[in-house]
């Protein structure tokens, strides 16, 4: 079957579809002192997603690991793991739970419930559907979706750090979720196991 671009409601194929976390990308965006950004991802990730047909009536529900999260700095890294922000220990796994999708202006909308440290608001992703294709090695069907949201991190009680005197901000407080989400029909994570060398977080 070829990729195909065509992002229209017809296009996206109905199913459960579990998310590879080999070819899948949890990222984030924040703002070091109002203005440079810095970029943070997160190495652990797992959901599923559950396509119908209309296409509003599809979720998913996706786990991610805090604890793995990654800057490319570890005392920051370990930072981010503290209380002061996701609070690793306490609250190890981040989660959404999706609902109400809808086709507009383009792209596709999904309006659903983040739960970061314990605490849970609603938040909207919006995203492109990139197509779909038989992945070579296996045979088996392959989905690929971009998301992305944008949010106040004080809302769900990551208070971070407090400004230094002279500076307005030393981390922002709008940070955004950039998603790069591969897809498959079985769950990959025992083959994931294996090729990373070790137990997923999750």
């Amino acid at each position: 079957m070829p990729a195909t671009t065509d992002a229209t409601p017809a296009a996206l194929p109905t199913g459960t579809w579990h998310i590879d976390p080999l070819h899948s990308s949890v990222g984030f965006v924040a703002r070091h002192l109002g203005f440079v950004r810095v970029r943070g991802r997160f190495s652990d990730v797992e959901g599923t997603v559950h396509i119908t047909d209309p296409a509003g009536n599809s979720s998913a529900e996706v786990r991610v690991a805090t604890a793995t999260v990654d800057t490319g700095v570890p005392v920051r890294d370990q930072h981010l793991r503290s209380p002061e922000f996701f609070d690793s220990a306490s609250h190890p796994v981040m989660e959404f739970h999706g609902h109400a999708v809808r086709r507009e202006a383009g792209h596709w909308s999904m309006d659903g419930d983040l739960t970061i440290a314990g605490t849970t608001r609603p938040v909207t992703l919006v995203g492109e559907f990139l197509g779909e294709d038989i992945f070579p090695f296996t045979g088996g069907r392959r989905l690929g979706f971009t998301g992305r949201a944008r949010v106040d991190r004080r809302e769900f009680g990551v208070s971070g750090l407090p400004p230094l005197p002279g500076a307005t901000i030393f981390v922002g407080a709008e940070v955004d979720i950039e998603l790069d989400i591969s897809m498959v029909e079985h769950d990959v994570r025992p083959f994931a196991e294996q090729i990373l060398g070790r137990s997923l977080a999750l």
